[in-house]
């Protein structure tokens, strides 16, 4: 049985060179529920009010993976200063939003 000569398939955009986007630092995707696990420890150690915990989490958690971990760590210092988290837990967050970042 003859084999079939491969023909290259070109097109418009065939050799059209790729250009790369900067990569920015956000969430490991991998790692969510190990990281929304901790996320929840801290935040739940903190005096806080319990009933903001659920969006704190979510918030950070969509910045992180769709932003940039530098804009949710500005976000977690300006929550700070709102009062709605305490020094400790924004430190925490932020140490935590650093074991789990990844560049993509």
């Amino acid at each position: 049985m003859a084999r079939r000569p491969f023909k290259r398939r070109g097109g418009p955009g065939r050799n059209r060179p790729r250009t790369q986007t900067p990569r920015t630092a956000m969430l490991n995707l991998h790692r969510l529920g190990s990281f929304k696990y901790d996320l929840r420890e801290v935040l739940n150690a903190s005096p806080m009010d319990k009933s903001t915990i659920p969006t704190v989490v979510a918030n950070i958690i969509a910045k992180a993976s769709r932003v940039s971990i530098s804009e949710t760590k500005d976000y977690i210092r300006d929550i700070e200063k709102e009062g709605v988290i305490d020094k400790i837990a924004a430190d925490d967050s932020i140490s935590l939003l650093d074991r789990y970042s990844k560049w993509r």
